[in-house]
């Protein structure tokens, strides 16, 4: 007859980082200025800055939002690397150029990647919280 064993989990949770979506502020500021181009080109003055700033923040709100947290991830990977690629451009062997720009590439994709990470993994965990491991011996 076979006997049922039930596991508790005993892995420790993940603790969220508040602070390392806050990166996400510099690609906030450049994206708010196309948008306030194309969305209210009209506006003046302080209403500028308020819709500009309203962006950014709403910009750094949905960067600790699990799932949605990889629309700001993306954007701020392409903004990311078209401004570290810049001083790239300036070296003068193709080859090294080529190399620090994938290097430059790999690196804010990781930062972004983390940044989706740490808005995702705790909501993953809490949909796996109440599922205990059934184990069976015979």
């Amino acid at each position: 007859m076979a006997k049922y064993i039930v596991e508790e989990k005993k892995n420790s949770k993940y603790e969220k980082n508040y602070q390392m979506p806050m990166i996400n502020i510099l690609p906030g500021i450049v994206w708010s200025v196309p948008l306030h181009q194309k969305l209210f080109p009209n506006t003046n003055g302080w209403v500028t800055v308020g819709l500009c700033v309203l962006f950014i923040l709403l910009y750094i709100i949905l960067s600790y939002i699990p799932v949605i947290a990889a629309i700001p991830a993306i954007a701020g990977g392409i903004i990311l690397t078209g401004l570290f690629w810049v001083p790239a451009d300036y070296i003068g062997n193709d080859v090294a150029r080529i190399i620090v720009k994938v290097l430059l590439l790999v690196v804010c994709g990781l930062v972004e990647l983390a940044i989706f990470a740490n808005a995702t993994v705790p909501w993953l965990e809490g949909k796996e919280e109440n599922k205990p491991r059934i184990r069976i011996e015979k």
